[in-house]
């Protein structure tokens, strides 16, 4: 999920709680199998559109600077065509007057770009639940596990192996690929097994708070680690 710096006019997402997200709605820009982002909806208005100022921006021409616009009302959420040139549907339907959204609504705003509701209700993972199971910012160096904010953020290594890893999910990276990472314009050759595999060890740690049943880093006996996302 992105958290992008907004002008005035779209309203600026607050910082939430590890319980405050896993009770928040999102939406979930979905393509085919793949997850290509995911937005939590943490204001009482929410503006989709082509506008990088927007809290959901979409790049595409097909899209107006405005499109839509999400409004809370009681314990959901209503959607809205804010004068969009390509109109506005949910499961097929065109959107002429506001429609509250249910858990699962499928979002059209342009050829091929569909957009998922998940109702706060059902946020929580789930199996068969399309929430992205690890999501990098590399902008802010937020890591997201199942949809929750990793807070207090990781240590600069810790962030710089799980992106390290991140990149090639599955590549199974040496011990010397996860030091020179690590440890990036420092002297890396007075740095341990021991060491790493205690760094290793504590990023396990972190993650386990968020995932307890999922072993997302795998060592590889004799040469090295792997990020594993299945």
């Amino acid at each position: 999920m992105k958290h992008k710096p907004f002008n005035s006019d779209c309203q600026t997402g607050v910082n939430m709680s590890n319980e405050d997200l896993s009770n928040s709605a999102l939406l979930i820009w979905q393509d085919g199998e793949l997850i290509k982002d995911q937005w939590l909806l943490d204001a009482d208005e929410i503006k989709i559109g082509r506008d990088a100022a927007c809290q959901v921006s979409l790049p595409s021409r097909w899209i107006s600077r405005v499109h839509a616009i999400l409004r809370r009302k009681n314990s959901g959420f209503v959607l809205e065509d804010a004068g969009s040139k390509n109109g506005v549907f949910v499961n097929g339907q065109r959107v002429f007057q506001p429609r509250p959204l249910t858990d699962g609504d499928r979002i059209q705003l342009a050829p091929g770009l569909e957009l998922v509701f998940v109702d706060s209700e059902a946020t929580a993972p789930l199996p068969g639940r399309m929430v992205e199971r690890l999501r990098i910012d590399p902008d802010t160096r937020q890591v997201y596990i199942n949809g929750q904010l990793v807070s207090p953020p990781l240590s600069t290594r810790q962030y710089k192996i799980l992106a390290t890893l991140a990149e090639q999910p599955g590549r199974v990276y040496s011990r010397f690929d996860i030091i020179s990472a690590a440890w990036q314009g420092e002297n890396s050759e007075g740095v341990t097994d021991d060491a790493l595999d205690a760094m290793i060890r504590r990023l396990r740690q972190r993650i386990h708070q968020f995932d307890p049943q999922h072993d997302y880093i795998i060592t590889v006996r004799g040469y090295g680690f792997k990020l594993n996302l299945d």
